[in-house]
Parts: C-alpha cells; structure tokens; sequence
C-alpha cells in the first residue's frame, strides 16, 4: 500500500533520531512529533499505538536491525549498516506532473523506455498517495498523436544513449529513395515531430548539420568518441526551420474564417501576421508544408503572392484535375 506523507514524514524522524543513537521509545516519539507538528507546520500527531505501528514498518519493509534497550528504555540499531532508503515525498502537483508525463511517455517513446518511465512512476505511486487518484480516471487521459511509425528499440535506445552522453552515433540511413550510407554523426537533439522521432545531428559525411528520422536508421553504433552539445544546432529545432526545406519569402494568403482559427492555432511560421481583411502574411514557408496546408482547406486559403508560387500551385491543381 502506498505510505501516507504523514507515516513516511515520521518513519523518516525515528530513523534520524536512532541513527543518533537517541534511543527513542513511544512515549518520547509521541512528544516529539506534537513538537513538530505545531514548530513545523507538519500534521504528524500521532498516539503510541500508531508509533509501535510504525516502528514494526521500519522492522518489517525496510529491514531495520531495530532492538530494545531496557536500560535506556529506548530503540537503538543492532548496527549501523544499516540506511533508510526513503521514497521520494512528492506534493499533489508533482505527482500529477509524474503521472501526467508517464502517459504521455507510454505514447510517444518506443520499448524499453516509456517501460522504464513507467516503472519509475508506479515506485512513486507505491510509496505516495496523491489524492487526486481518488476521482481522477487516468485512463481517460488521453494522447491522439502518438508514435505510429514502427522503430527499432535497440536503435532508439543507442540514438538515445548517444545524446544523452555526447558521444558520437555511426548509423546506416536510408534516404526517401531507400539508398543506404553510412554516416557518423553528433546527435545534438532528440525531436518527436508529426508522431515521429527525429535527431537533428551534425554529420560527418556531409560536413554540416543534418535531420534525420529515426525510422530510417537500420543500424546504429555507439562510439566512444564524444562531442560538445552545439547550441546554434540545438536552437535551431524550432516550427519554423526544423526539416531543413528550403524556405519562400514573403508569402502571402486569403483565407476565410474557420481557417483563419486553424491557423492561429497551428502557425505557418511563428511570425505570420493575420490581418482584419482575411489575408495572412507568412514571413517564410517550405512548399513542402504549404502545398498540403492548401490543398487541406479546399479552397479556403488561397495562395496570393509570389506570383511564381502561385503559378506553380495552379498547375499542380490543373494536374491533379486532369487525373480525375
């Protein structure tokens, strides 16, 4: 059962106050706990049947060589090998922050990672007892967008270990045509984008900072080789510029109002300007993220200016109606 903050508060004191070698018994733990709790704002009152409660926890789940001096009417430890390995006491806000985070984990990180997030929250829940849990139904917490894309464990983990401990990664990566190279790169970031996991790492073979999905990656080697975290690299995973497309300037649409609100609420780019006539001034947008972006609305955004862009959407519109 999950200790209560009170309990595990004065299962801490009692084993402060025996690793001291203060022999306390139940009558002055009773004293000192209604000390604390009025000097420390801390509610662990308690009478002496809870204490002899409590000094059977500390013998029974934390192997606590716990005797009985008669002498000094008073507990001592057998031997002072002995460490209470207290459980984390964490605050309503944290444990919903843990929890909260396990969920999501549990969608976005592949085995055996989102495992480990998961069993590190369930210790915290075995040893806290967050009120919220009595009327919150964490199941019904849930995350649409999660990692639909199949990826290795082991490649995810390496990846991971590499960023987590600067050392460089050697992978073999295939490209949207599926041609294999090997590559040596600097996995600066881990980035989950559009339900997918990406690194945008420097690359060795090419000499300058590159974006690759993990999802492509057939195999990966931990080096020993290790490498300084670049910031410039690091602060460019951003919405506006972090697949690495080229970008067109100064674009400029007319759309109506429902997607006007699809847009305040899913930028082009962080810097677009919505204007009170229903155009939309986009400092810079890849093709790649613009073109579906209009296609999706069916009509209701239409693309005004560059005059080449826009003739160039019109044919992919004149192509794609003449397939129909």
């Amino acid at each position: 059962m999950p200790l209560q903050k009170a309990r595990m508060h004065r299962l801490i004191r009692i084993a402060a106050l025996l690793k001291e070698n203060r022999y306390p018994n139940s009558e002055t733990l009773e004293q000192e706990f209604s000390r604390i709790s009025i000097e420390e704002n801390l509610d662990i009152e308690c009478g002496k049947k809870t204490i002899l409660r409590d000094m059977k926890l500390l013998e029974t789940e934390f192997k606590c060589p716990l005797a009985f001096d008669r002498a000094r009417n008073g507990y001592y430890l057998k031997h002072h090998g002995w460490e209470f390995i207290a459980p984390a006491l964490l605050d309503e806000n944290e444990m919903l922050a843990a929890v909260i985070g396990a969920r999501i984990a549990e969608k976005i990180f592949p085995a055996p990672l989102k495992n480990k997030i998961r069993n590190a929250v369930d210790y915290l829940l075995k040893n806290n007892n967050p009120e919220f849990l009595d009327s919150a139904n964490m199941g019904s917490l849930n995350i649409l967008s999660g990692l639909y894309a199949d990826i290795d464990p082991d490649i995810f983990m390496t990846l991971f270990q590499g960023w987590q401990s600067n050392h460089c990664v050697k992978i073999s990566y295939a490209d949207w045509k599926g041609e294999l190279s090997e590559r040596t790169i600097e996995p600066h970031t881990l980035v989950f984008y559009n339900n997918s996991w990406y690194t945008k790492a420097f690359c060795y073979l090419k000499s300058q900072p590159r974006t690759f999905a993990l999802r492509r990656i057939k195999q990966a080697k931990l080096l020993q080789s290790d490498f300084d975290p670049d910031q410039e690299i690091i602060d460019s995973v951003n919405p506006d510029n972090f697949l690495d497309f080229s970008k067109i300037a100064n674009v400029r649409l007319r759309v109506k109002n429902h997607t006007l609100d699809r847009l305040r609420s899913s930028p082009l780019h962080t810097e677009q300007v919505i204007r009170e006539d229903g155009t939309v001034d986009i400092p810079a947008v890849a093709k790649e993220v613009l073109f579906p972006f209009l296609l999706s609305q069916e009509g209701n955004a239409v693309l005004l200016e560059p005059a080449e862009l826009k003739a160039e959407f019109k044919g992919i519109l004149q192509n794609m109606l003449e397939q129909y």
